[in-house]
C-alpha cells in the first residue's frame, strides 16, 4: 500500500469509529458508486492531492497534503456531522479546511448531497535525493542545511489569520501570511522552530514543530 493511499486509510478509521456502528463509503469515482448504499450514510472522497514542499526527517521527503470531502446522508446527518468533526478536530494531525478558504464551487464539487466538510490530510513521502554536491548547504552560523516549508498561522478558533509578518529565527528570511493565513518561509532542517510573529502591531516568540507539514503556528 502506498504512503497516499495509507494516510487515507488512517482517516478512513478515524471516522468509522466517530460513526459507529454506521458505516463510512469511500467513493472512488467508479461509476457503480454513484448512490451511497442505505447502511452508508457518510461517504467520503480523495478531491486533491498537492505537493507543499520538502523536509527531512530521517531523510528526504516530499510533503503532500490530501483533501478529502466528508459528506453525510439521511436523517442522522446532523448527529453524524457533528460525531466526525469533532473526530478530526481531536486528532491534531488533521485539519478541517474552514468556510472562508472554500470558493462555492469548491464545495458544490465536493459535496454532490447532504452536508459535508473538506479535511486536509499530510502525507509525508519518502524519496532518495540524487547525488549533488550543492544541495543542502548550510545557511551561515548554522550547521542544518536550509529548506521551504509552509505553514499557516491560526487564531484560537483555528481561522487563518491573514497579513502577518513571520521570520523564522533558523534564516535570514521573513514572510507575509496571505489571506487564508497560509506562508512559505525558509528555515533549517530542525524538527522545532522559532519564530518571530508578528500580528497587528504585535509581536510574540513562538516555537512550532515541522514533524507534520503544513506546519501550525497558533497566535493565542
Amino acid at each position: 500500500m502506498g504512503h497516499v493511499h495509507s494516510s487515507l486509510s488512517d482517516l478512513l478509521g478515524v471516522l468509522s469509529n466517530a460513526v459507529a456502528p454506521q458505516h463510512v463509503r469511500f467513493d472512488d469515482g467508479s461509476p457503480t458508486a454513484g448512490v451511497p448504499p442505505p447502511d452508508a450514510p457518510v461517504t467520503v472522497r480523495a478531491v486533491a492531492l498537492n505537493r507543499v514542499g520538502r523536509s527531512r526527517r530521517d531523510g528526504p521527503v516530499l510533503d503532500l497534503e490530501l483533501r478529502v470531502a466528508v459528506e453525510c446522508h439521511g436523517p442522522d446527518q446532523l448527529d453524524n456531522m457533528e460525531h466526525l468533526l469533532l473526530a478530526v478536530e481531536l486528532h491534531g494531525h488533521y485539519s478541517v479546511v474552514s468556510s472562508g478558504e472554500l470558493r462555492h464551487e469548491e464545495y458544490s464539487d465536493a459535496i454532490h448531497q447532504g452536508l459535508g466538510f473538506m479535511v486536509r490530510v499530510p502525507v509525508a513521502l519518502p524519496f532518495e535525493e540524487p547525488s549533488d554536491p550543492t544541495a543542502g548547504e548550510p545557511v551561515p552560523g548554522k550547521a542544518s542545511g536550509v529548506r521551504r516549508i509552509r505553514g499557516r498561522l491560526v487564531d484560537a478558533h483555528n481561522k487563518g489569520i491573514p497579513d502577518a509578518y513571520i521570520h523564522a529565527h533558523s534564516s535570514a528570511t521573513a514572510v507575509v501570511s496571505d489571506a487564508t493565513g497560509h506562508f512559505e518561509v525558509l528555515a533549517s532542517a530542525d524538527d522545532l522552530q522559532q519564530f518571530a510573529v508578528a500580528v497587528d502591531g504585535t509581536e510574540r516568540e513562538v516555537s512550532a514543530t515541522t514533524r507534520s507539514l503544513p506546519m501550525i503556528i497558533r497566535w493565542v
